[in-house]
């Protein structure tokens, strides 16, 4: 049993567990109590994050609720390397909590033999068999959930009601609300704008490395401890403020959560913390990176993909795509790691991601810059799934383009509303769409759209709209046109 093999750390589990599962749902919970129940329109949008609180929080029967810290950083498809685990049972409100632990701990004790599940084959080089630290890498949020789980209780006994994976952006928010946190243990203070760079460094070669502690539970549980002190020293009406930060961390994909009960579950999909792939019968799109060169080089990652849409006078669509990707940063904070002490390692250094781009189920590849044997073509989750090997150097641009043909065909009438659905890959960075939209005759002119229209231009027969966005959540992009 894991616990005989790993020591109990005081209350570092409990922090965690209520800085990143219970405080924004409590909140809430007590927000709405004390502020809105009198607004009848609050109190309808708010009901189910209290029916979800009461779910999580045991309220309805005793539920169980596994941690993931998942680090992206060094970005994973489904989210970040996965580096701390830890389990919090709620009974009627009252909160306790097992161990926070190192997700090593936990690895360590798994074999590979009869696995239902596989590596992805862009980490098979780095480990023969699927484990619990590499079960962020499907873009389902859902799927990577039951995988964990089953990880987990292989050597956990335990049932597991629930899932949430949160990523270090969660704790960032919390700091910059709450302000910096000092751990006298490690003589740091951390900052909103310190906290990757130091922590990470702390993880990699620090004092918990050289005393042959687990670092991902160490100085990440004492940090959050320090949060949650800070949060339990707050009033309600200061807390109250603390929502929009929360929500913000759902819509951008930092949070979200998984549960055994479809109950629960719808409720997880209407707050839309749910990390599920969605489908459109238009446009669709998904830019995903899974970082595997094991330096935390993703936040300096900044992606431009400039997608034109193309749609001919027999209704079919084609989209030219064009994706420049930026390493920002140069080799960055050089260190040793105790245990391995004739290797000097870069904190931040080369990118070597595996990448994969979503499309329409039904859509077909005209043409790449990739050669064939770099691409792999597959269908995953009723879509077309685009994959290939990036290498990306400090202070470097790589370019790759793509043309490929959507499904829909579009009828022109007297109005005409073209979609495209754009979805955030779980816990990834924020990047910039350039989009543009040709049609192939002049008569219509755009009624309305949902994004501030900065190019209207006609060439010949043809009329093309244009304009940015940058991606950090779900976006729908709609342009409604109608005859002149």
């Amino acid at each position: 049993m894991l616990k005989s093999k790993i020591k109990r750390p005081s209350n570092i589990a409990l922090a965690l567990a209520l800085a990143a599962v219970l405080f924004g749902l409590y909140t809430i919970s007590l927000s709405v109590g004390g502020y809105l129940q009198s607004i009848e329109d609050q109190a309808t949008k708010l009901q189910p994050y209290k029916d979800l609180y009461r779910a999580l929080g045991g309220y309805t029967g005793q539920q169980r609720t596994l941690l993931l810290l998942a680090n992206n950083a060094e970005l994973r498809l489904g989210g970040g390397f996965i580096g701390t685990v830890g389990m919090v049972t709620s009974d009627n409100g009252k909160i306790s909590s097992d161990q926070l632990v190192g997700v090593y701990s936990i690895d360590a004790t798994n074999t590979c033999t009869n696995k239902p599940y596989q590596p992805p084959d862009y980490l098979k080089s780095i480990g023969p068999c699927a484990s619990l630290r590499d079960s962020s890498n499907q873009l389902d949020f859902p799927q990577n959930a039951k995988q964990a789980m089953y990880y987990y209780q292989q050597v956990v006994n335990q049932p597991v009601n629930n899932v949430v994976q949160f990523t270090p952006s969660v704790l960032e928010t919390l700091l910059e609300k709450l302000g910096p946190v000092q751990l006298k243990d490690y003589d740091l203070t951390i900052t909103k704008d310190n906290f990757r760079d130091t922590v990470q460094l702390e993880v990699e070669a620090g004092k918990d490395k050289v005393e042959k502690k687990d670092p991902k539970a160490g100085i990440l549980g004492s940090l959050a401890n320090q949060l949650v002190a800070k949060l339990l020293s707050k009033d309600l009406r200061e807390l109250n403020r603390l929502f929009p930060s929360l929500q913000q961390m759902i819509d951008e994909k930092q949070m979200v959560l998984y549960s055994t009960n479809q109950a629960t579950q719808k409720l997880i999909e209407e707050v839309g913390a749910s990390g599920e792939i969605k489908q459109s019968e238009e446009n669709y799109f998904m830019l995903a990176e899974a970082n595997i060169a094991a330096n935390k080089s993703s936040p300096y990652i900044k992606n431009v993909v400039n997608m034109h849409q193309m749609i001919a006078t027999d209704g079919t669509s084609t989209v030219e795509l064009v994706i420049d990707t930026t390493h920002t940063s140069d080799y960055k904070i050089s260190y040793v790691d105790p245990n391995i002490p004739e290797e000097k390692r870069w904190l931040v250094g080369d990118n070597l991601s595996y990448t994969k781009l979503v499309l329409p189920d039904k859509s077909r590849l005209l043409s790449t810059s990739l050669a064939d044997k770099q691409l792999t073509v597959s269908q995953e989750q009723d879509s077309l799934v685009l994959g290939y090997y990036r290498l990306t150097q400090p202070l470097k641009t790589s370019q790759y383009t793509f043309s490929y043909t959507v499904p829909t065909k579009y009828v022109f009438g007297e109005q005409l509303t073209v979609n495209t659905f754009v979805q955030k890959q779980l816990g990834g960075w924020p990047y910039e769409l350039r989009y543009s939209l040709t049609l192939p005759s002049n008569e219509y002119r755009v009624q309305a759209a949902s994004n501030v229209v900065v190019k209207q231009q006609t060439v010949g027969n043809t009329f093309t709209v244009a304009y940015d966005r940058i991606i950090n959540s779900d976006q729908t992009l709609s342009v409604i046109y109608v005859k002149k």
